[in-house]
This record gives C-alpha cells, structure tokens and sequence, in this order.
C-alpha cells in the first residue's frame, strides 16, 4: 500500500515531525512518504527543514511572550536570504503553564527581535509562521523591537503589552525600515476585530477573561484606526487576526502579504502529488473542532484528498466535531480520538506518541 503520513503537531504535546517517527514501522510493509506538515503554526521550521536541503538553523537569545530570555531558533534556506520564523517557538502559548500566562501583559517582541537577528544573517525575505502565540498585541512588540514607537497624547512612550495600547494615540515609523518581504502564513482566516476576531474566539484559550476580551476589542480597534491614520493601512482583513493579531501587525508595520499557510506550505512541499500517488492518506493534529475549519492543515490535507478521491483517516487528541459529514465529504473515512483509547484527555496529552503507535499498529492498512 502507498500510505502519505502528514500530519500537523499536536500543540504542546507531540511535533509533526514525533508523529512521523512515531509511525516508522509502517515502512516495513508499506511503501510510506512521511511529510510533516504546518500550517503556519507549530512544527514549521521542522516542516522545512524535512523538506529541503541545505537549510542553516540558528539560534537567537530573545523574550518570549511574558518578557523571559530563552534561545529560540529560525531556519534559513539555502538560498541564504529566505528565513522561516515560528512565533510558536518564540512567543509560544504551549511553553507556558496555566499560572503564567498574562493575556493583557504578554508581547510578541521577540518576533522583532529574531527578525532583527536573521536580518543581519543575510535574510531579506521571511515566512513567518502565524500561529500558537500567548500575546494578543496586534505585533505592536515585534513593531517595537524594529524601532516603531507608540505614544499616548502627552507624548509618553508606551511600554510593550495589550494594556499599555490602551492610551494609544499616535505611531512613529523609525527612522529606518529593514528592506526586507514578509509573507504572513496563517493557520486561521480570522480578521483583526468582531465575533470572528482575534480577542474573542483566541482571547479565552490565552487565559482572557470576558471582560478582558471586551478591553481587547476596544484597544485593537483603536490601533486599527490609528494605524489607518498615520501609515494609510487597513490592518481589519482576512487573516489579521492570526497569531494574536500578529498578522495585522506584520501586514500593518511591516507591508507584509498575508496567506493562508496550509495551501502556501502545501505548494512547497508539493504536496498534491503525494495525494495523487497514495492509496490512504492518513493525517491528524491535536484537537478537531470549528477552529479546524477556519485554515487548519490537516482539513486542507483532507480537502485536496477528496478532490482526488482518496481516503483519509484522520488521528487526534480530541474530537469535539459533532457532525460527521462535514468530514465525510473530505473523502474523510475513520476519526480517531485518543481521548477515546486513553485514560482522559490529559492522559492522551501526556502521551501522545505511545497512543498514535498503538492506533497505527491495529489500523487495517
């Protein structure tokens, strides 16, 4: 049998890149193309360096979200001037617990400090993966840590952060813009403000309250205005409210094109013609659920595959799709929840890898 084995990661729990490892043994009795895959959330870095050949990994000592130093990574092609950031690595929602979070606090300067630090690598073009962040500031750190400054009406410097925007009355560009092309690629299509935006569906899983939420909203919509005032960009699009509105930041400071990652990612990796050659395609990420269907990798994977006429079976930690034929018609024909097989859903988290080997091992491929 010709098995495609791309999966997404399991945020928090299990790289795409695990995942596959974890499946090795398929290749003993079946002819198996392992493909790692992203969206534009975690696991892209890894996707890429899986990928292509003569990739160079970096590393850079840089705050992540809630202001600590650790070393993150970034890749750079071989071409030597294109560079793949993964703000999950840097900024990441899933390196932090519970207690430590601070959606109103948070920042996504490090962004802009990594994009500074592969700037002078050579970098001059960059995929920034949007996805899997704890900030929800509009990019107005990472805008920060490349010389914009941000002021209140008399004239004070804001500091980073959610809260401190929330006196925001005027941007100042720097006195010199990085010649450099960003391409935004979004796991979601989510724009910056409204019921579908960043604040309200992403605020709660940072650890927003329903007050803070509603703060949100009014202190992004202000940014809105003001960076359509002072820099003549609409920063309210598709994808803007990706990766705690990061998004609108890269697209709003940094004139940055925003796609969705799934088909980008997919093109690279030449992914179609994998799906044409499977007989099965088998694919998977750590929670099904409506989100999945607002850009997710794995649910474009299924997509493609159904065009195609393939099927798919779909791995996950959780499965909280209660409406089987949206994935039916996905040429989706098996779900496996690990929570289903597990003890709980935190014992599937803490051991994903043990529970995808043990689904592999008795599926009848």
């Amino acid at each position: 049998m010709n098995i495609l084995l791309a999966p997404n990661a399991f945020k928090g729990s299990l790289s795409a890149r695990d995942f596959c490892a974890r499946a090795s043994f398929l290749s003993k009795k079946h002819q198996v193309k392992f493909m790692p895959f992203s969206d534009g959330g975690d696991s892209i870095i890894e996707v890429f360096c899986s990928a292509f050949s003569g990739c160079r990994l970096f590393y850079v000592n840089v705050y992540n979200a809630v202001h600590k130093i650790h070393k993150v990574p970034f890749l750079i092609l071989a071409d030597g001037k294109t560079c793949i950031i993964e703000s999950a690595k840097i900024c990441g929602l899933g390196e932090l617990k519970k207690s430590e979070r601070d959606f109103m606090g948070a920042s996504s300067y490090g962004i802009g400090q990594v994009i500074k630090a592969a700037y002078k690598k050579g970098a001059k073009i960059f995929y920034v993966g949007l996805g899997g962040v704890a900030f929800n500031d509009g990019g107005t750190g990472a805008a920060m840590a490349l010389g914009y400054r941000f002021y209140n009406s008399k004239n004070r410097l804001l500091k980073k952060g959610l809260s401190n925007l929330a006196e925001l009355s005027y941007i100042k560009r720097p006195s010199f813009l990085l010649d450099i092309k960003v391409y935004g690629l979004s796991d979601v299509t989510n724009p910056l403000l409204g019921s579908l935006g960043s604040a309200a569906v992403y605020g709660p899983q940072k650890g927003a309250t329903p007050k803070q939420v509603i703060l949100a909203e009014k202190i992004l919509n202000n940014l809105c205005k003001i960076v359509k005032r002072d820099l003549g960009i609409n920063i309210n699009t598709k994808y803007c409210g990706a990766c705690g509105a990061l998004g609108a930041g890269l697209k709003g400071f940094f004139g940055a094109k925003l796609v969705s990652g799934a088909p980008f990612i997919a093109k690279k990796l030449n992914i179609k013609k994998y799906i044409k050659q499977a007989d099965i395609i088998i694919t998977g990420e750590g929670k099904l659920d409506k989100q999945s269907f607002y850009g997710k990798g794995p649910v474009y994977i299924c997509k493609v595959a159904g065009k195609y006429k393939k099927p798919v079976i779909f791995i996950c930690g959780i499965d909280e799709i209660k409406n089987k034929t949206l994935l039916k018609k996905y040429s989706v024909k098996k779900v496996i929840s690990l929570s289903d097989i597990a003890k709980n859903a935190d014992f599937a988290f803490k051991n994903a890898g043990f529970y995808i080997e043990k689904v592999l091992k008795i599926l009848p491929l």
